[in-house]
């Protein structure tokens, strides 16, 4: 009896609990190696069945692991964001676009495939490019000065893994928007705060769980004495049914 309780102690306590769903097969890659270098161990899921559907995927991890793998994933900017390019927002066009509808929506799927470029890039975690088009009235003088184009960047940066420069970060974004100059290219940087080695250390194992050092001794303590309270009921049952064996009637 003893030992079907501490089993299903154990069975309780290693429940795995998704911690990212609907991704695609290189997000929940890349989460699974995140994890995985982070010292927790993840395990990839296919969801759903429907063929005419592209397969998505979930990635969970043991229950006690959810917190420091939620924690892990936010510092790493995991998953990372599908940024829509020409191919998505071009695909469904309107019924009868207008012109200033077309120009919104091409900006915008422009700044997508922009964002998509710069997060290919080795060490960049994350992109966000605004752009703003040369501005141009119609019904203005060929002569009348014209507001020029400008754009705004926000890169979320790994040092440890990227030499990417700001000079190079505008000499993409100019080279991408049209009458875009280099030096109307705003650029903003914040790193990655990398979750240190200490913190992942400080987890240690007890049975399925992962827990904080400092709370290893209380819960083998707690499994100890919940065994052992076990074993005595084991045994004063045992020795029960043996008075009640003896005293029955032969």
């Amino acid at each position: 009896m003893n030992r079907f309780g501490l089993l299903a102690i154990f069975l309780v306590a290693g429940c795995n609990v998704s911690v990212q769903h609907g991704l695609d097969e290189a997000a929940a890659n890349e989460v699974v190696s995140a994890l995985d270098k982070g010292g927790l161990a993840s395990k990839k899921q296919a969801e759903g069945d429907d063929s005419s559907q592209p397969q998505r995927f979930s990635v969970s991890v043991a229950q006690g692991d959810a917190p420091a793998a939620i924690e892990l994933l936010n510092a790493h900017g995991l998953p990372k964001s599908e940024q829509g390019g020409f191919a998505q927002l071009y695909g469904e066009p309107s019924l009868i676009p207008t012109a200033t509808e077309e120009r919104a929506r091409f900006i915008q799927a422009l700044t997508g495939e922009i964002e998509k470029t710069l997060t290919s890039v080795e060490g960049v975690v994350s992109a966000r490019v605004h752009v703003v088009p040369e501005e141009r009235d119609v019904f203005a003088n060929q002569d009348a000065p014209r507001s020029p184009s400008r754009a705004a960047v926000l890169l979320r940066i790994d040092d440890k893994k990227t030499g990417l420069t700001d000079d190079q970060v505008r000499s993409l974004v100019a080279g991408s928007v049209p009458g875009l100059v280099p030096t109307a290219v705003a650029v903003v940087r914040t790193k990655l705060e990398h979750r240190s080695a200490s913190t992942v250390e400080a987890l240690v194992a007890v049975g399925p769980l992962r827990v904080a050092a400092g709370s290893r001794l209380p819960i083998i303590v707690g499994i100890a004495l919940a065994t052992g309270a076990l074993a005595a009921m084991a045994v004063l049952l045992l020795v029960a049914a043996r008075k009640l064996a003896v005293r029955e009637p032969q």
